[in-house]
């Protein structure tokens, strides 16, 4: 099996581990260089370089919604093509056979062991400063927490690897299951055609199914598991062009007599246009929930300013609820940069109130609690709204929040 093997030209396979190791690359990178990154000890998250907090949630939590429609969208079209071209685990099930045949079983696991661990430094990253924890362990210091996370990671992702490999994609993955359920007979599968006059041009050599990683048949119906990785494509392009008849296994879109190949482009964006019902969705909303994640993630809040009434200080301070309060100002830094921040109370009569500190520096996500004691020079019954607004002096940035004081 190895000769024949070793004879197919893995056209598609090359430009297919380019797209592999470049995402592979971009999510080792990514922490690192701030593509994407949590980072717990601050509660912030970087994303695409820019630093945003717990108040800015909402943009991450938009932008994974964005993609999680874009996969969908490609999947009914093409099927698990993110497992075939995107996942890492399905790129480790491909060289992990190269690796047993060529190291042997032994030296694969060590393989393994040394790339998981690696990996679970790369996902810690993640979470903490990667370069801080290398700094640690340069000085001879070993953290028991970053240690251990790694280990079990790597004890994980090495049993992921060296044994349970296409079983992770099969049994546990949610978007292989997810796949199932969202297909029809429409996307994207393989086919065996036929020459005019349904003249059955297929060796019947079963090169397609021993190049499968993944255990598919492409001769039969059951493709479920099928991720697009079109190595079964150069295996009977290599065994047709030896019995010089043209490739009799292809990706198609469509079903039955409407079926055309994916390489017919004039004929095959009339069976797109059938699948446009179900992609109308999907691709609307991925469009829609982008332009909304960028437009937040450019005009998201820079200062949060929250006022509320504290009747612990209020009862320190002496003074009954009633007639006068003490409120606490809080005043977040929401910017990448530090910043002086200049409150003022609006909208009271003159001398009700008081700020314990009208200028306030803070760093980034750095928050300051700041006295507000309200209390009235003449008793005027009823109620009093009146708004406190700070000023970002650096960024510019404004906020204001609006509350009443009543007066009994």
């Amino acid at each position: 099996m190895r000769d024949r093997l070793g004879k197919v030209k893995t056209v598609i396979r090359r430009r297919r581990r380019a797209v592999q190791l470049t995402v592979l690359a971009l999510l080792i990178l990514a922490p690192f260089v701030h593509l994407f990154r949590f980072d717990l000890p601050s509660m912030s998250l970087y994303l695409f370089g820019t630093r945003l907090w717990v108040k800015h949630v909402f943009v991450f939590l938009l932008l994974l919604v964005t993609v999680i429609y874009a996969i969908i969208a490609a999947s009914l079209l093409f099927g698990r093509v993110f497992c075939g071209w995107v996942c890492p685990q399905n790129l480790f099930n491909e060289l992990t056979r190269t690796w047993d045949r060529r190291l042997g079983r032994a030296g694969s696991i060590l393989l393994s062991v040394a790339i998981s661990l690696f990996g679970g430094f790369v996902v810690w990253s993640y979470f903490h400063d990667g370069v801080a924890l290398l700094r640690e362990y340069r000085s001879g210091q070993v953290p028991l927490v970053p240690t251990a996370f790694i280990a079990f990671f790597g004890l994980f992702f090495t049993g992921a690897m060296a044994w349970w490999r296409t079983s992770v994609c099969r049994v546990v993955c949610p978007y292989g299951h997810l796949q199932s359920i969202i297909s029809n007979p429409d996307t994207m599968h393989l086919q065996v055609f036929n020459l005019p006059g349904n003249r059955d041009i297929c060796a019947t050599c079963g090169l397609c199914a021993e190049i499968c990683h993944m255990g598919v048949d492409p001769r039969t119906t059951e493709q479920k598991h099928c991720v697009v990785c079109g190595d079964c494509l150069d295996a009977c392009a290599l065994v047709s062009g030896a019995r010089k008849v043209p490739r009799v296994l292809n990706f198609t879109i469509g079903s039955g007599e409407r079926a055309v190949a994916l390489r017919e482009r004039g004929q095959l964006w009339q069976n797109v246009r059938r699948l446009a019902p179900r992609l109308l969705l999907p691709l609307t909303l991925t469009v829609a929930l982008g332009g909304l994640s960028a437009y937040f993630l450019v005009h998201r809040p820079l200062v949060d300013l929250v006022v509320a009434k504290d009747h612990r200080l209020a009862l320190a301070a002496g003074s009954p609820v009633s007639s006068g309060a003490v409120m606490a100002v809080s005043v977040i830094n929401l910017s990448e940069q530090p910043d002086r921040f200049h409150l003022e109370v609006e909208g009271l009569p003159e001398y009700w109130a008081t700020l314990e500190q009208s200028t306030v520096e803070l760093g980034p996500g750095e928050r300051a609690l700041v006295r507000l004691r309200v209390h009235p020079t003449e008793r005027k019954v009823g109620s009093h709204r009146f708004t406190v607004r700070v000023v970002a002096e650096q960024s510019g940035a404004e906020a204001s929040f609006e509350t009443v004081h009543v007066v009994y």
